[in-house]
């Protein structure tokens, strides 16, 4: 068997593969790293990791070997990533995103700077690579710091649509998720098309949700909560989960929709909802102060669809899961045991 060439560089110096996965003592994140490096180095045909919990309760997934390489390969060939390319690992290592990029590393031998995941990360400079969450994309811009990189992969949440403009070349959001190994399909900054990535192909089902089949990846017909407009069998242009849906009088409700809206006018807001004995749900809109009611008032005047949000409460702090994803169950779970909270528009 060849050597395997990709190298890591943390605290200072540069470790191969083997060297790393040896080293005691080390922080938390290293040790996820760790862990990722010995299944590569392995035989193990599986590797088990938690969903995000962002649209229910985690749960532990199995994934094969052939499914991870397979990602990990489609990634490498889609960027152009060949032995001796840089990149970064800013992103937890426990989770999909981050475990995948050291996958990546080691089988493509790949540079990887290995990096403390942090809400405002530090980047090197004059990288080919770097994967992150819009979190943290957000947090670099609003810092004026600027990335020197390539290609910056974002995945994991929601960009606000004020950073999601043609004005980052080299950035570009992934769709995916746990269940696919990362990332399926792509789409640059600006831009409402997906494009499927490696040989994914796209079909809807009977809920006009997405479906993926992804041979590379032994997927066949994977059965989505996400509601698309698709386009061909590659592309497809996202509208919201099924799951966030509200049914209002027999309205269906995409909470995405309006909060990219109230985004778009510099304000931040969250759709959420409440049981109604007439319309079974309505819309409540979620504002961090007082302070923000009369611009979320301007932006909704810009809602061309029916069934207007005429309540609204306030949550100073909103609830987060583990991974920085928002938790819009227990966000709803809030309004439902706080109706003194609520308040007309």
């Amino acid at each position: 068997m060849a050597e395997n060439k990709s190298l890591f560089l943390w605290n200072g110096r540069s470790y191969s593969a083997a060297e790393f996965v040896d080293l005691q003592s080390v922080p938390e994140y290293v040790v996820a790293v760790q862990s990722a490096l010995k299944f590569c180095i392995s035989q193990a045909t599986e590797w088990t990791l938690e969903t995000s919990g962002s649209t229910g309760s985690p749960k532990a997934i199995a994934l094969t070997r052939a499914m991870i390489y397979g990602s990990a390969r489609a990634t490498l060939d889609r960027f152009e990533l060949v032995p001796g390319s840089t990149a970064a690992l800013v992103l937890p290592a426990k989770y999909i995103g981050g475990f995948m990029m050291v996958v990546r590393a080691y089988i493509g031998q790949l540079t990887l700077h290995l990096c403390e995941p942090r809400a405002l990360p530090h980047v090197p400079e004059g990288l080919d690579f770097v994967p992150m969450t819009p979190a943290q994309f957000v947090a670099i811009q609003e810092a004026g710091k600027q990335l020197k990189v390539n290609t910056v992969l974002l995945g994991g949440s929601a960009l606000p649509a004020r950073y999601d403009t043609s004005s980052y070349p080299g950035v570009c959001i992934g769709y995916g998720m746990t269940e696919t190994a990362s990332h399926i399909a792509l789409r640059p900054l600006g831009s409402a098309v997906y494009t499927a990535v490696g040989a994914t192909e796209f079909s809807l089902n009977v809920d006009e949700c997405l479906c993926i089949s992804a041979p590379h990846l032994g997927i066949a017909q994977l059965q989505t909560q996400d509601r698309v407009r698709l386009l061909d069998k590659k592309r497809f242009h996202y509208e919201g989960r099924l799951d966030h849906v509200i049914n209002s009088g027999g309205i269906k409700l995409h909470p995405e929709k309006f909060e990219s809206i109230c985004d778009s006018h510099g304000i931040q807001a969250l759709m959420s909802s409440r049981e109604h004995e007439r319309y079974g749900q309505v819309p409540v809109m979620v504002l961090r102060a007082m302070d923000d009611v009369k611009g979320l008032k301007k932006a909704l005047r810009h809602w061309e669809g029916t069934a207007m949000p005429k309540e609204a409460c306030i949550v100073a702090e909103w609830p987060l899961l583990e991974n920085g994803k928002l938790d819009r169950l227990k966000l709803h779970s809030f309004i439902k045991s706080h109706p003194d909270r609520l308040f007309r528009l």
